[in-house]
């Protein structure tokens, strides 16, 4: 009994086509491949633009970017890669060496790559009718446990302040440039790890206009951005800014006197949609005033209008609190085992009771007071026990004596200016509301999730496997490409069930009918997870049907279903 052989092979689908197709409609192999210089007259085979398409795949498919992996990762899904992205792609196009080329020459040509983003940001504005009233900048840290092997002038990872908190690690910086609400990335930039953050904010926030289209968004970031030349000029070139003041110079002293005898009356800060019988989530008032500053560049004087945002949080206030209070009650145990054992230095027992304060913060709320006291005692000559005519010497020891308190008035001062801080904008009332600042403000984490993401996310920056400081910065800038990918695909989902007033089911593991309104980008790719193509016989190739899940998830993307229709296109030989 004989029976004929069927060889059919199989490959994994899953959300490739949706992955391709989202950076098709982005452009990015497009703007790659024209601002990019273009490598030497003999490279053969797929250009850098497809190459970093190619490459973005396997990142945002795999949560990985080692290059090493990436040819045995194309190999395996070579038929779907090839019908969905309509290239031939030969066995060593995609080979470690041609990836760390592309990568080292995106981090080698930065005013290409700013070139890039230019042409990718404006195209997602217009296309996606993207928001731009409100952007953001931010920057973070990523600590590698790299040996410095090029000069310190030179390199890209130094000893810096680490975010981290790895002070004993090198590191290298990144800024983002985002639009609310998504969080879309429009500029980036990898940076030295020892650097200062005040001057990048005003060039950030004009690539980030250049991008918009215009200069009238609020433009959001730290106190670090807060610096008087960099609002001088942002408000000399018609831009908004709105920031926290820096606690430096006269901004301390002017929040101590405007909370303690306020000029103008508060408002309750409420949140949107929050019932009325809640209480507010704070107050504040403000206070406005002109501001003069001295343009060392052109030798002349800036004057603006300033508004001083007086705002009162009653979550922070009660956080800030209760530290103070455990700081205060830890520093305290600290001093009482100090004066049981205050040892027989002076010299050593002050420097211990001055690292204690420093350690909890609360040198401003305890006085304290060291003595050393000179006592002579009466003892016997010898040993044994003395007799009544026994000689008798003078020992003089030094005893050391530790007393504090507590300083009351200076606790309830800083209870009484807990939970206010002081912003800075220039925007005028009607476009920027005391109440509209801090909601603005308590979406900051919208940046922070971009670097959550790098670091312990689905787009893992970290580690970094490469020595050369170019490839580095290549290899960061494509991944600020694919955490575009990410926050765009939450945007059009989110905005289509907002508009549908609906929620999306079956993401959720184990909670099939638990649903959202504010579905991830990592839950909406993942729902792909099923998907094989089978080749059959004859050339004929045969994908796993959609299920009702990822028809509706397609709808949502504003994507057709024939991404995996691959049997219809033309297979490449």
């Amino acid at each position: 009994m004989s029976s004929d052989q069927v060889d059919i092979r199989s490959e994994r689908v899953d959300d490739i086509p949706v992955i391709v197709e989202w950076l098709k409609q982005m452009e990015i192999g497009k703007w790659i491949d024209q601002k990019l210089s273009q490598p030497h007259g003999n490279h053969q085979g797929m250009s850098y633009g497809q190459l970093s398409v190619l490459l973005l795949t396997y990142i945002i498919t795999q949560a990985d970017h080692r290059l090493c992996a990436v040819e045995a990762w194309v190999s395996r899904h070579q038929e779907t890669l090839e019908l969905s992205t309509g290239w031939s792609i030969r066995e060593k196009d995609v080979t470690d060496d041609r990836l760390a080329r592309v990568v080292e020459e995106l981090g080698k040509q930065e005013e290409a790559c700013q070139q890039i983003e230019l042409k990718v940001g404006q195209h997602l504005v217009r296309t996606y009718a993207l928001p731009t009233e409100v952007g953001r900048a931010d920057t973070s840290s990523f600590s590698v446990h790299h040996e410095q092997i090029e000069s310190e002038a030179d390199s890209l990872l130094r000893y810096g302040y680490s975010k981290d908190r790895r002070p004993d690690l090198r590191q290298y910086r990144h800024l983002l440039g985002t639009l609310d609400p998504a969080g879309i990335p429009l500029v980036s930039a990898t940076l030295a790890g020892n650097g200062a953050d005040d001057p990048l904010y005003y060039p950030t926030w004009q690539r980030m206009a250049s991008v918009i289209g215009h200069k009238q968004f609020v433009f959001l970031a730290d106190c670090k951005a807060g610096a008087i030349a960099t609002r001088a000029q942002i408000a000399t070139k018609g831009g908004i800014y709105c920031f926290p003041a820096p606690m430096s110079g006269q901004h301390p002293l002017l929040l101590k006197q405007w909370v303690l005898d306020p000029p103008t009356a508060s408002v309750e800060i409420r949140l949107p949609q929050q019932p009325t019988d809640e209480p507010a989530v704070g107050q504040g008032f403000e206070v406005e005033l002109g501001k003069f500053w001295f343009n060392p560049t052109t030798q002349k004087w800036v004057r603006w209008h300033e508004r001083y945002l007086v705002v009162y949080s009653t979550q922070l206030a009660t956080a800030q609190k209760r530290g103070l209070h455990q700081r205060l009650d830890q520093a305290q145990t600290a001093l009482d085992k100090l004066v049981a054992k205050p040892g027989n230095e002076l010299e050593s027992l002050n420097a211990k009771v001055e690292a204690i304060l420093k350690r909890h913060r609360v040198t401003e709320f305890f006085s304290v007071t060291t003595t050393a006291q000179t006592v002579t005692q009466t003892r016997y000559v010898g040993r044994g026990r003395p007799a009544a005519n026994a000689p008798t010497q003078q020992v003089a020891q030094i005893q050391l004596h530790l007393q504090f308190h507590r300083q009351p008035q200076v606790i309830q001062l800083t209870e009484q200016l807990a939970g206010w801080r002081l912003y800075l904008t220039n925007a005028p009332i009607t476009q920027l509301s005391l109440p509209q600042a801090i909601i603005y403000y308590r979406d900051e984490w919208s940046i922070e999730r971009g670097f959550h993401r790098f670091k312990r996310g689905h787009l893992p920056a970290l580690p970094i496997y490469f020595q050369n400081q170019d490839r580095i910065a290549g290899l960061i800038f494509l991944l600020t490409f694919a955490f575009r990918v990410f926050t765009l695909i939450e945007f059009v989902v989110r905005l289509a069930l907002k508009t549908a007033q609906q929620s999306l089911a079956g993401l959720y593991d184990g909670n099939p009918k638990r649903s959202t309104a504010r579905p991830s980008a990592e839950q909406l790719l993942k729902a792909f997870g099923n998907l094989t193509l089978y080749v059959l016989p004859h050339t004929s190739v045969f994908v796993t049907p959609l299920s009702e899940l990822q028809q509706q998830i397609l709808a949502l993307m504003k994507l057709p279903e024939s991404l995996y229709q691959l049997h219809l296109r033309p297979r490449k030989t």
